[in-house]
């Protein structure tokens, strides 16, 4: 009977490596504990049979801010490896619960903003989105209703069996994978607004003067549609007017605006209403930004004027190019691609070129200057890659104007977007440098902020924030990095929008150990033509705690694209001990795949062995542990000992020379 449970041990695991808080739960395949049945159900074993796969073993409320630990993991999967589990929401992820048919159809239809991520429950669906600091979820149940899991607590994760023995399943979109929460999408209070609708819960309820609104829970304008009493006319006139204030409106402009909106609402908010919403509002804005001023009338208007065309014939002047013949000064450029293609490391590459001066693979820096680097996270990685970077270039970076940033930036967000703008200036001031030649965003989809990419509306916000308080305030070129679309690798992801506005496109695209830079937009100068790399790997001057060197990788510049380099004649080091025992451990699992396909009659050749099965090998061998399994194995990609065409992995022609001489 043991054997035929499900091990969900290894389902825990990857919630924990994508960065999610875990807990064990209880089981539908083990008696409820007496402490459960007497307390919480009060003797009564039915219902304690029914409730115990979703309850908690352990107080779990210390893992809402903090995820446990790998060692804690690891001691309850092999105290409980049959067990269900608990993602906590508030921490990476909030969950919208649709516990029916009729909640999953109203969702479904497109009511609230679309996530890729979501799993199937037995009632129904949940959908996961990401957590918006600015707009803290807290949880909240209503029965047979539309469900928020956010702060204070969690929900049944996939992998999982409900006491009627659904299982509970992940359904995604094709490009989604859990380890890319962070490109999930957040809530919006017109989200929350529409799903108190579901829930018949009006917002008329609350109390006129006291709304308890923050204009930072309003990141994008209500649309301005008319609506009708119990439809959330104060909600929508709170997020018009927060918004407006922070656009840096009038108090008479914001007025007269918010007036023309409500006299076609049915029936119009009253005069005392309206003005103690804007009144609330303002001076929620004022106690959250100390020292911030609303204006109470309009600054005069600049006037609108047009030039002769021979101004702009005898101004003409030549490309000014960043890097010559690839990035122009004061432009707009996206470089797009798959996860892991290589981007990143390009975005880097060019980062450190345009702050040191260097050459970029032969094509000159013109405007060598300070570069800002708006990092979405993985910061540890982005140092490494820094390091393998002046390791190989011989470029100190200790003194050279990059500066990253500590956290995304919602850019979707006037304040945000301000706050970036506001950052840049006081390091330009404060260091007495020349104004930014780069500013990198890496990527559109973590520092877009809540709201949906492949909305017109929202993604002008986003375009018009960047060129007003970036590009055109510092003449500078800014780089978006971004993925590719849904349907079709070859363009990127999201609204047309984005490429309307792109000065030049280039998409990353990878294949086996080659990257290649291939241009799909310039607007003002010939199209260059494809760049050809290699990743290198590259050692990093110290060890971990185990004594195992570290890796990172560069780009190397492939003229004419083919490696120039005879690879045969690059010395293998000596392998680690963890290292070996992987590789003879995957060598083991292939021969036993061919071992059994050559009994079944089929080709041996085909034996293809996961990189999860690999993993619970070593495990169950007892040499590596959760601990040190992800360090390694990025350690051996680098070093091309194995090669990883997800979900299988491989034993490279280097790796089976390095284990012979070993």
């Amino acid at each position: 009977m043991e054997s035929n449970l499900p091990n969900t041990a290894s389902e825990a695991w990857k919630l924990n490596e994508a960065g999610l808080s875990i807990v064990p739960l209880g089981s539908p395949f083990e008696e409820p504990p007496a402490w459960f049945v007497d307390g919480r159900c009060s003797g009564d074993t039915g219902k304690a049979k029914n409730e115990w796969p979703k309850a908690p073993r352990f107080r779990w409320k210390q893992y809402q801010d903090e995820a446990p630990d790998d060692s804690q993991v690891e001691h309850w999967a092999q105290l409980f490896p049959h067990t269900n589990w608990a993602i906590i929401t508030g921490y990476g992820v909030v969950v919208v619960d649709a516990d029916s048919a009729e909640a999953v159809r109203f969702i479904e239809e497109g009511a609230i903003t679309r996530t890729p991520l979501r799993a199937i429950t037995s009632k129904g669906k949940h959908y996961y989105f990401q957590v918006n600091p600015d707009y803290p979820i807290h949880n909240s149940v209503r029965k047979n209703k539309i469900d928020l899991r956010g702060i204070g607590g969690y929900v049944v994760a996939p992998g999982s069996t409900h006491a009627d023995g659904t299982l509970y399943q992940w359904q995604t979109d094709g490009y989604m994978d859990i380890n890319d929460i962070h490109d999930l999408p957040m809530l919006t209070p017109d989200d929350i607004a529409t799903i108190n609708g579901f829930n018949g819960q009006a917002a008329e309820d609350k109390p006129v003067g006291d709304l308890g609104f923050s204009t930072d829970q309003y990141p994008l304008p209500h649309d301005g549609s008319n609506l009708a009493e119990g439809q959330g006319r104060n909600n929508a006139a709170a997020s018009m007017a927060g918004q407006l204030i922070q656009q840096g409106h009038s108090l008479m402009d914001i007025k007269r605006t918010l007036d023309q909106w409500n006299q076609s609402n049915t029936p119009p908010l009253s005069d005392a209403e309206l003005n103690t919403t804007i009144a609330s509002i303002s001076k929620t804005h004022t106690n959250n930004n100390p020292g911030a001023v609303i204006s109470i009338v309009p600054p005069p208007k600049p006037l609108f004027e047009f030039c002769h065309v021979e101004e702009l014939v005898n101004g003409v002047k030549p490309i000014n190019w960043l890097i010559k013949g690839f990035l122009e000064m004061d432009s707009l450029s996206l470089m797009f691609g798959e996860p892991a293609c290589g981007k990143s490391f390009s975005a880097i590459d060019l980062a450190c070129c345009v702050a040191t001066g260097k050459d970029w693979h032969g094509k000159p820096v013109k405007r060598q200057g300070p570069v800002f680097y708006i990092a979405g996270e993985g910061f540890n990685g982005l140092s490494r890659r820094l390091m393998a970077w002046q390791q190989t270039n011989g470029y100190n970076l200790r003194n050279a104007p990059i500066y990253v940033s500590k956290c995304s930036a919602a850019l979707t967000n006037t304040a945000n977007a301000r706050a970036v703008s506001d950052s840049i200036e006081s390091i330009i001031q404060e260091n007495n440098s020349d104004i930014p030649s780069l500013i990198v965003i890496d990527t559109l989809a973590r520092n877009f902020g809540p709201g949906d990419e492949n909305a017109t509306q929202e993604m002008n916000v986003f375009i018009n924030h960047i060129d007003q308080l970036l590009r055109a305030k510092y003449e500078c070129c800014v780089m978006i990095v971004h993925h590719t679309g849904v349907g079709s690798k070859d363009r990127a992801r999201g609204n047309s929008a984005l490429k309307a506005a792109l000065d030049a496109e280039y998409a990353v695209v990878k294949s086996d150990d080659t990257v290649k830079i291939i241009t799909k937009k310039m607007k003002d100068a010939d199209e260059p033509k494809p760049m050809n790399f290699m990743f290198d790997p590259v050692q990093l001057p110290f060890l971990d705690e185990d004594g195992e060197p570290q890796y990172s990788c560069v780009l190397r510049y492939l003229e004419h694209g083919i490696d120039q380099e005879e690879p045969s004649k690059t010395p293998i080091k000596k392998l680690g001990d963890r290292q070996r025992r992987i590789i003879e451990a995957l060598n083991s699992l292939i021969g036993n795949a061919q071992h059994r396909l050559e009994n079944s009659g089929r080709d041996p050749v085909n034996a293809r062995i996961e990189l999860k099965n690999l993993k619970d090998e070593c495990y169950e061998q007892g040499f590596i542990c959760s601990k040190h399994w992800r360090r390694t194995i990025d350690a051996m990609i680098h070093r091309e000992l194995i090669t990883v065409d997800a979900p299988f992995v491989m034993v490279s022609e280097k790796g089976l020379e390095a284990i012979s001489n070993d």
